[in-house]
């Protein structure tokens, strides 16, 4: 142990985060937002009667992903990718 510090903590490990990254329909990132942020902006575009695009796939490395597609005839439409991201621990 560095200094002669002894710890039971174990060592940090990646952080899982999940995430909902906003883009417009021209690939424009938007920003992110937290899942149940994004999950009630589409329930109150779902009870307004838009007609949502939703499907799921994976990215290249294979973690799932879930894309949703809120069209909009007037401005740019809302696209909401959930992922979790992957951080690598921060060292002690």
């Amino acid at each position: 142990m560095p200094n002669g510090i002894r710890t039971t903590q174990a060592q940090p490990s990646p952080a899982q985060h999940a995430v909902a990254i906003a883009y417009d329909n021209h690939g424009s990132r938007w920003g992110t937002n937290t899942p149940e942020n994004a999950e009630t902006l589409i329930a109150q575009e779902r009870a307004a009667g838009a007609a949502i695009d939703e499907w799921e796939t994976t990215d290249r490395a294979g973690q799932p992903l879930r894309v949703v597609r809120i069209p909009d005839a007037s401005w740019l439409d809302t696209i909401f990718v959930f992922t979790t991201e992957v951080r690598p621990a921060v060292a002690a």
